[in-house]
C-alpha cells in the first residue's frame, strides 16, 4: 500500500504549480532519507541503499542523498558506486567538503593516490575544520611512506575531533611502523576506549603485544576481533602465527586454513611470517 499511494501522491502533484510539486517532491525525498539514515545506523545498509535511492527518484537534485548512499554503497562493497554517487553529490553542490572527503576515502581504497590526494586537499580548502580529511590524508601520506605528513595530519585530525577513534587507530599503526609500541598501544587503547567495536583495532593491538612477547594478550585481542568480525581475514593470519609460535600447529593451520579461505591474497604474508618465526631463536 505504502508504495502506491507514494506513486498516488506524485500522480496528484502533476495537476500542481511548479512550486508545489517541487515542495512535495522535496517533502518526500526528506522523508526517505531520514528513514534510509536510520536504517544505515542500524545496519540494515540494503535497505538504506533502497531509500537513499527513493529520495532521489523524489528529489534529483538531492545531494546529501548521493552523497549517504555513496557511504551505504562503500560500505556494501561497492567503490565503483559510491564513487559515482560522491560525484553526483559534488556536481550537484561543489561545495559540499564531505563529498570530497568520502570520495577521497573511496579511491585511497582503490589505491588511486592521486586522485585521494587532490580530493582530500579539496576537501580540507573548503572545511578546514574536516577531522574525516585530515585522517584519510595521513592514511594517504603512510601509504606514500612520507610518515612525517603521515603524523601530521593524524594529529591533526585528533585535535580537531578527539572521538575519533580511527585517527588513533590510524596513528598507532604509523607509531608501530617507526618502531614506537609504547605510543601505538596507548592509541589503540584510546582507539578501543572510544569505540570497543573496532575489529580493526584489536587486531592491530594484538600485533603490538606479539611483538612485545605477551602472546596471551595477543591471543585474546585475535579472539575478539574475530568475534566482532568473523570475516577479518587478517585476524586468523595474525592469530595463526602466534599459535605457530607458540608450536601449536593443528590451531595455527586451521587459522591459516580459514584465513586463505576468507582472502586468498594473504598467503605471502602467512608464509613470511612462518619464515620469521623460525627464524627466532627458541
Amino acid at each position: 500500500m505504502r508504495n502506491f499511494f507514494f506513486v498516488a501522491t506524485l500522480f496528484v502533484a502533476l495537476a500542481s504549480s511548479p512550486v508545489t510539486l517541487q515542495a512535495q517532491k522535496s517533502r518526500v525525498g526528506t522523508g526517505y532519507f531520514k528513514r534510509a539514515n536510520q536504517r544505515y545506523a542500524k545496519g540494515d545498509i540494503d535497505g538504506a541503499i533502497a531509500d537513499f535511492g527513493i529520495a532521489i527518484m523524489a528529489d534529483p537534485t538531492f545531494a546529501m542523498a548521493y552523497n549517504n548512499r555513496g557511504v551505504a554503497r562503500e560500505r556494501s562493497g561497492d567503490i565503483a558506486g559510491a564513487i559515482a554517487d560522491y560525484g553526483k553529490a559534488i556536481e550537484i553542490n561543489p561545495r559540499l567538503a564531505e563529498g570530497y572527503a568520502n570520495r577521497c576515502r573511496a579511491w585511497l581504497e582503490r589505491k588511486d593516490l592521486e586522485r585521494a590526494m587532490t580530493d582530500c586537499n579539496e576537501a580540507i580548502r573548503l572545511n578546514p575544520r574536516l577531522a574525516q580529511a585530515y585522517d584519510t590524508r595521513g592514511s594517504i601520506h603512510f601509504d606514500k611512506r612520507e610518515l612525517d605528513d603521515a603524523a601530521a595530519d593524524y594529529n591533526e585530525s585528533i585535535m580537531i575531533n578527539p572521538h575519533l577513534a580511527e585517527s588513533y587507530s590510524n596513528r598507532g599503526a604509523l607509531r608501530r611502523a617507526r618502531g614506537d609500541l609504547d605510543g601505538a598501544l596507548a592509541d589503540y587503547n584510546s582507539a578501543l576506549k572510544i569505540n570497543p567495536c573496532l575489529a580493526n583495532s584489536y587486531n592491530n593491538r594484538g600485533n603490538i603485544w606479539r611483538d612485545k612477547g605477551q602472546l596471551e594478550r595477543a591471543i585474546s585481542d585475535f579472539d575478539k576481533a574475530i568475534v566482532l568480525e568473523p570475516g577479518l581475514a587478517l585476524a586468523y593470519a595474525s592469530r595463526g602465527l602466534v599459535r605457530f609460535s607458540q608450536g601449536k600447529s593443528v590451531a595455527a593451520e586451521d587459522d591459516f586454513a580459514q584465513s586463505l579461505k576468507l582472502n586468498a591474497s594473504l598467503r605471502p604474508f602467512i608464509e613470511e611470517g612462518i619464515r620469521t618465526v623460525k627464524r627466532q631463536p627458541h
